[in-house]
């Protein structure tokens, strides 16, 4: 760990050497490391960056050999512009998660449109879920599936259930299935535009026997404010088109089953994307 008198010239070339090796990180995260306020980190990634050495971010920031192919998502759009944007990928997306569940599974199922389009398919089915979505409670309240939700910190519009609450509460559960939406993938793993919700991903990673990320194609090469998991954490990812060659080798690598997931003609007729 850096010493808090260490000169700053030496901090920046620190700073510079660890995003080359992680690509991204938050603020928080070099405040630990280093030793230092995050406001000094800031300070350090303002001068970088005017610098032409770094790229900055909400919250942190990726190194300029990873920003060519990395689109770095700084704010998180409205939900109703999510839930307009790929709307039959998102769809078909879902339909194959869905046949992925079988009866009397318990299922964690995670915010986000992708999995709120997912939710939409389950009313009938005899499962257990499990979810900090609101929204997505609300929709199977009344219908076949038994819907719990942790007590905690409400946030966001579309919103969700969070803080240590939530996540202490997930921890008490083990699931067959975690279900997960994000804000972008890459090689380094999965991101989303919330540290809070991240957090509840993050549990339902660890305490899920099977975890799946449904994530439409915009979101390839992607990276936001928080880290959720690294690759080999997933067992799979359905998507609605071939990944490029580098991402998909990566998860192949990992360990990672990538599903294309098929999408319907409006007369019926079937075709991949």
């Amino acid at each position: 760990m850096a010493d808090k008198r260490m000169p700053a010239v030496l901090r920046h070339e620190l700073i510079l050497k660890k995003l080359e090796v992680k690509g991204f990180a938050t603020t928080l995260d070099f405040a630990k490391w280093l030793s230092v306020s995050e406001m000094t980190v800031r300070r350090d990634f303002d001068h970088l960056a005017e610098k032409g050495l770094l790229q900055r971010t909400h919250g942190g920031a990726v190194a300029n050999s990873r920003a060519g192919w990395q689109k770095v998502d700084l704010v998180e759009p409205k939900v109703s512009e999510r839930e307009q944007r790929a709307r039959e990928a998102k769809a078909a997306i879902a339909r194959r998660a869905a046949e992925m569940i079988e009866p009397d599974q318990t299922i964690a199922l995670d915010i986000g449109t992708t999995t709120l389009a997912l939710a939409n398919l389950l009313r009938d089915n005899r499962i257990s879920l499990f979810t900090n979505s609101l929204k997505i409670a609300s929709r199977l309240a009344e219908t076949q599936p038994q819907v719990y939700v942790p007590a905690g910190k409400i946030n966001g519009s579309e919103p969700s259930v969070v803080g240590p609450q939530a996540v202490d509460y997930f921890r008490n559960y083990y699931f067959d299935i975690a279900f997960l939406g994000a804000s972008g993938l890459t090689a380094e793993g999965l991101f989303d535009y919330s540290l809070d919700d991240a957090e509840v991903k993050r549990v339902f990673v660890t305490r899920a026997r099977t975890t799946i990320a449904l994530l439409d194609s915009s979101k390839f090469n992607r990276i936001s404010v928080a880290k959720v998991c690294a690759p080999p954490a997933l067992d799979v990812v359905i998507t609605d088109k071939e990944m490029p060659e580098a991402l998909h080798k990566a998860m192949l690598d990992a360990g990672v089953r990538v599903e294309i997931a098929e999408t319907e003609r409006l007369e019926g007729t079937r075709h991949d994307l």
